[in-house]
C-alpha cells in the first residue's frame, strides 16, 4: 500500500480536531469502548469506536484500508478516514504535497513526532491530514480525512482518539517478556496477566485491547498464552506435534497444519503451525498455535479468540510468531 492507499472517515469531530491540533488543544476522550485493528498488509493499527465501519477497497491498482464514521442526517457522505501505509519520502512535506494541492485555509501544526495539516482540498470539502515517521527511516505513514463541518465537529474527541492510536508496527520494536526461560515481544498496550511456573513446567498469558463489544459495552478480547513443557522421548518435533495433537479435546478439531517457519522441500522443520477450531452450537473459537522444541523442551504459543472476531486477531498473532522463543 502506497500514496493515499487507505480510505477516509467523514465526520464533525475531524474538523475539530485538527483546528484544535492547530490552536495546541487537545479533544475529550471519546466514551465509548476503543476496538483495535491492524491492516494486515500494511501493518498499520489503530483504534476506532464500535459503531465507525472498517473496509478494504482497490482503485486502479491502489490497495486501501479505511474507516467511515456514521453519516450525519444532513451529510450526503459519511466522514472518512484513508490510511496511508509507510512510504518513502524525501520528508512529510513531499508526503503531504500531494493531498495539499489546490488546497486553501492550510493551516499546520505539530502533535509530538506527527506533523498535522487542516485544510480544504480541491473541491472545497474539509479535510485532515496526519502524517508521522514509520520505524523504517525514510518513510512515513498516516491518516487523511475528509467530511462536512459538521461531521468534523460532531466526531472531534473520537478523531482525535483515532489519529493518536496509529501505529506503524514493528514487532522487534515491541516490549520484551522474559519468565522462566521464555521470550516473546508483546504490544505495550495490552494486558500482562497470570504466570506460572514450577520445575518443568511455565506459562505466561497476554490479553489484547478489545476487538469487539456486545450489550453496549461489554468488550470481546483475544487471549494469548506462552508455555513449556518437557517433550515425551524422544523429545524431538515429532513427538511433541503427537503429544499435543493427541490431548487435545474432541471439541478441537484442525483446520490447517503447516511447517512454522515455512521450509523448502527437503529441509526439515523446526516447528508448526496449527489452525484450530474449537466449541458447540452455543461458542465457537478459533486458535492459531505454534509449537517448537529445544533440547527436550516445547514451546507453546497459542493464540485464542471467538470465531467472530479473530480475523481482527490472526495478524497480531504471526507477528508475535516472530518473536517468541525458547532462551
Amino acid at each position: 500500500m502506497t500514496g493515499k492507499g487507505v480510505a477516509a472517515v467523514t465526520s464533525n469531530s475531524v474538523l475539530g480536531f485538527f483546528v484544535a491540533a492547530a490552536l495546541g488543544l487537545s479533544g475529550c476522550a471519546a466514551p465509548d469502548p476503543q476496538l483495535l485493528f491492524i491492516d494486515d498488509e500494511s501493518g498499520v493499527s489503530f483504534t476506532h469506536p464500535p459503531r465507525w465501519k472498517v473496509g478494504f477497497a482497490e482503485q486502479n491498482g491502489l490497495r486501501y484500508r479505511y474507516v467511515t464514521a456514521p453519516r450525519l442526517e444532513a451529510d450526503k457522505e459519511a466522514l472518512s478516514i484513508t490510511l496511508i501505509a509507510p512510504t518513502d519520502g524525501a520528508s512529510m512535506d513531499a508526503i503531504a504535497q500531494a493531498y495539499l494541492t489546490g488546497a486553501s485555509e492550510i493551516v499546520r501544526s505539530s502533535d509530538g513526532d506527527a506533523s498535522i495539516w487542516s485544510f480544504k482540498d480541491s473541491s472545497g470539502i474539509r479535510s485532515g491530514l496526519r502524517l508521522s515517521k514509520a520505524p523504517l527511516a525514510g518513510r512515513f505513514f498516516g491518516a487523511w480525512v475528509r467530511g462536512s463541518d459538521a461531521a468534523f465537529k460532531q466526531y472531534d474527541s473520537r478523531l482525535s482518539d483515532f489519529m493518536t492510536s496509529l501505529h506503524a508496527e514493528s514487532p522487534a520494536r515491541w516490549p520484551e517478556e522474559t519468565f522462566s526461560g521464555m521470550s516473546i515481544r508483546v504490544p505495550s498496550a495490552w494486558t500482562r496477566a497470570t504466570r506460572l511456573s514450577n520445575a518443568t513446567n511455565a506459562s505466561m498469558q497476554f490479553k489484547t485491547l478489545p476487538f469487539d463489544v456486545e450489550k453496549g459495552t461489554n468488550t470481546i478480547h483475544g487471549f494469548v498464552t506462552v508455555s513449556k513443557e518437557p517433550v515425551p522421548p524422544p523429545g524431538d518435533l515429532t513427538a511433541f506435534n503427537k503429544f499435543v495433537k493427541d490431548r487435545a479435546s474432541d471439541t478441537v478439531s484442525i483446520m490447517e497444519h503447516r511447517a512454522w517457519p515455512p521450509v523448502t522441500e527437503g529441509q526439515t522443520p523446526t516447528g508448526f503451525a496449527d489452525y484450530l477450531r474449537s466449541g458447540n452450537a452455543v461458542t465457537a473459537t478459533r486458535i492459531r498455535r505454534y509449537i517448537t522444541v529445544k533440547s527436550g523442551v516445547g514451546l507453546t504459543l497459542s493464540c485464542e479468540a471467538r470465531a467472530d472476531v479473530f480475523e481482527r486477531f490472526d495478524p497480531w498473532c504471526r507477528r508475535l510468531a516472530e518473536t517468541v522463543r525458547l532462551e
